[in-house]
């Protein structure tokens, strides 16, 4: 790739004079009183600077403290259950395993929290884990760009950027010292009960917020068949705690610490035991504790001078830590020692397991912004470099116990523990970038080039290659990543807007790496050491606008991707040493080209400029994916989905009420596929919220209305048809209500 043009646009510098840049940011947000709706909000995602989110570059959807609080949901399911596009898989025993952005998951999403990465899943058979590590309550604000954001956020951003934004004690702080809340909530959908207390105070230069929340559940009241439901109780503890200290206007420091436990026991329901080969259950009993904790502590440094030719300067350092160790504890029937093959098993087994997975990753970042003019054009070059090292493991163990002879072993269950998946792996990232924001009369355009460094190293030993994995193997790449987008202003209430943006992702450790095997059930997950990056070319197209008494945006987007990575595809059988019979292998490869296209719509109309009264709201996502290589449809594409509502604001938004219609399609899916696919379905929800006192408020959601059994895509897109008759346990409740009640003092 030539990038002498790209240096070009982000060049300049030494043309600047001293006249300061006014674009389309918080300067002029404050300069222009005319109402423009909900799109005055700001948004960082799209360029790492505070941006009018009606002058975004891109795709972005926000979700500011005001939308967290009406949606008395406890996950991010219920934030984006009304967001086309988008889509989250959910476990019954793991809880969210994956954010959907345009038909990419996975490793293709980033998610960060205050500009820390999240770790990704870890879904290697039989027992993954999720991305459930993050308590919504302690969150100012939710941001999902839609679409690649390599070029500011490097590797995992080939499909977009899930970006959580914590608490601030200027949240609550205003026009007073001291701050408490308590909130209570519940939901039928699962029998959860919830309780927080929020404290702010400020003293002096010196302010403290802190939160601490704790959620029981159970498991979901799914409307399906009673026998598939797995019985399930669980319950969380957060904490929260940052310390902002105000050096003077224009330089803050910010502590932050914040830990989330969560336990989950599952007793698994028998018709929901794998069968073993040849189909005979010899599980009598199945029992998995499963705990997701997460641990971080950030130090920040902000520097924030508006109206200087040095705008900003953040300088993050950070360390977290997440494991998600299981305890299982599972009960066979065994066949007598010595017995002869089809011997009925008659001896009662049981099996002691722990499994974990470790992520932990300590980092920093340094990120700068000036401002300039050359000529006639403004200029907001944003600037920096992101350094992390993050650590990965995953021991297993299990003892076998026969309750009848008391003859314990550690081999051939079906493993020989202790054991590992993978090796133990360290991966250093290393990114820099840089980013120009040019100003032009009613035109902006934004160029920007980023390059990553990805090192992947290894340390293997003799738990992991206790099951004959093949020696692993380090790799390393780099990768350039680009974007160009412009911005025309066609009136002050209308942006058209359009990018490219090329995409990056480097394979991850478990996909090079795995080495896993069951001989009872009859598969492997073999390694790829020779996998490569997969890249990604994308281009959006959009119109957008906010009016007094409405908005809206339309985007149609085209992505090309190369060297495709299939997360564990199924690539035939093979015979492993030792055996006779054939096993079915599993392994990520590339392939060697994919296509994801379509269109997102929405918009809204108030009957009066006040936000006040009745308002109609629609919006609608389509999107088409292929396999170029194998002629087929891509399985992780969501199906068609349109919303439809209508919402009442009462006077001084004292309360207000939503009625909203939701209908998904059939997914597309190849002619010969042998996966189970969901029919659509239509629901219908009710939300409102009730303001007591400007101290005590109440939100209700009444969900599912007409009690629809319905099946999400997410949650079955690997689901054998062959296994449509277990299928129950990932149906979605019935009618079901949730509320939560704040109490300011």
């Amino acid at each position: 790739m030539k990038l002498g043009f790209w240096w070009g646009m982000l060049g300049g510098l030494g043309m600047a004079s001293g006249a300061i840049a006014q674009p389309e940011t918080v300067g002029q947000l404050q300069a222009t009183p005319t109402q423009l709706g909900d799109d005055l909000q700001i948004t960082v995602t799209t360029t790492r600077t505070p941006r009018q989110l009606l002058a975004a570059p891109g795709t972005v959807t926000l979700f500011d403290r005001e939308n967290l609080e009406r949606n008395p949901g406890a996950n991010l399911r219920d934030i984006l259950r009304y967001e086309p596009g988008l889509s989250v898989q959910q476990s019954p025993r793991a809880g969210i395993r994956n954010i959907n952005i345009r038909g990419l998951d996975d490793a293709r999403v980033l998610l960060q929290i205050d500009g820390i990465r999240l770790p990704n899943e870890f879904n290697l058979p039989p027992f993954g884990t999720g991305r459930d590590f993050v308590d919504l309550g302690t969150l100012r604000r939710v941001e999902v760009l839609r679409g690649p954001g390599s070029s500011l956020y490097g590797s995992d951003a080939l499909g977009g950027v899930v970006t959580f934004s914590t608490l601030e004690p200027s949240d609550f702080l205003v026009d007073r010292d001291s701050y408490a809340r308590l909130d209570i909530g519940g939901s039928s959908a699962d029998s959860s009960f919830s309780n927080a207390l929020t404290v702010a105070a400020r003293a002096d230069r010196l302010e403290f917020v802190g939160r601490y929340g704790r959620r029981d559940f159970r498991e979901p009241n799914r409307l399906g068949d009673i026998q598939f439901r797995d019985r399930q109780a669980g319950g969380s503890n957060s904490y929260f705690g940052k310390l902002v200290y105000r050096l003077d206007e224009q330089q803050t420091l910010r502590l932050t610490a914040d830990i989330l436990n969560r336990a989950t026991n599952t007793f698994f329901a028998p018709p929901n035991f794998q069968p073993e080969t040849g189909g005979a259950t010899t599980i009598a009993s199945l029992f998995s504790g499963l705990s997701a904790n997460r641990s971080r502590i950030s130090l920040d440094y902000n520097f924030d001078n508006p109206s200087g030719s040095l705008r900003a300067i953040r300088v993050q350092a950070y360390y977290q830590n997440t494991e998600t160790p299981e305890t299982t504890l599972e009960e066979r029937r065994l066949a007598p020692a010595g017995s002869p093959p089809g011997t009925p098993p008659s001896q009662l087994a049981r099996r002691d397991g722990f499994n974990n997975f470790l992520d932990r990753i300590v980092g920093g970042n340094l990120q700068l912004s000036n401002a300039f003019t050359t000529g006639e054009l403004n200029h907001t070059l944003t600037y920096g470099v992101d350094v992390s090292t993050q650590r990965n493991e995953r021991p297993r163990r299990r003892v076998q116990t026969n309750l009848v002879t008391g003859a314990q072993t550690q081999n051939n269950i079906p493993d020989n523990f202790p054991t590992k998946d993978f090796p133990d792996s360290d991966t250093l990232r290393v990114g820099v970038y840089v980013q120009n924001e040019i100003e032009w009369g009613d035109v902006s355009i934004i160029p920007g080039l980023r390059f990553d460094s990805y090192g992947l190293a290894v340390t293997a030993d003799a738990d992991f290659f206790r099951n004959s994995s093949p020696p692993p193997a380090n790799f390393s790449t780099t990768s350039f990543s680009p974007r160009l987008a412009v911005i025309w202003k066609l009136s002050p209430e209308i942006r058209l807007f359009g990018q490219y943006a090329r995409g990056f992702r480097a394979p991850l450790y478990d996909e090079i790496n795995s080495g896993f095997a069951n001989t009872l059930a009859g598969y492997f997950v073999a390694p790829n050491p020779d996998l490569k990056a997969e890249t990604s070319d994308g281009f959006e197209l959009g119109l957008r606008g906010s009016f007094p008494q409405g908005r809206f945006s339309i985007a149609a987007f085209y992505n090309n991707y190369s060297n495709f990575i299939e997360r564990f595809a199924n690539t035939g059988t093979q015979t492993l040493p030792g055996f006779t019979r054939p096993f079915l292998r599993f392994q990520s490869r590339n392939a060697a080209s994919a296509r994801i296209y379509g269109l997102e719509a929405s918009g809204e109309y108030r009957f009066q400029p006040e936000n006040e009264g009745f308002s109609l709201l629609a919006s609608l996502g389509f999107a088409v994916g292929d396999d170029l290589t194998a002629d087929r449809p891509l399985t992780t594409i969501n199906p068609f989905k349109a919303v439809a509502g209508l919402r009442y604001r009462g006077a001084a938004e004292r309360w207000g009420a939503e009625l909203i219609g939701t209908f998904v399609g059939t997914p597309r899916a190849p002619g010969d596929t042998r996966l189970l696919i969901p029919d659509g379905y239509v629901t219908v929800d009710l939300l409102g919220f009730v303001k007591f006192s400007p101290l005590v408020r109440l939100n209700v959601g009444l969900l599912n209305l007409f009690n629809t059994k319905y099946f999400e895509y997410a949650d079955l897109r690997n689901f054998a048809a062959a296994d449509r008759f277990r299928v129950d346990r990932f149906a979605q409740p019935g009618i079901n209500f949730n509320a939560n009640l704040s109490w300011q003092f």
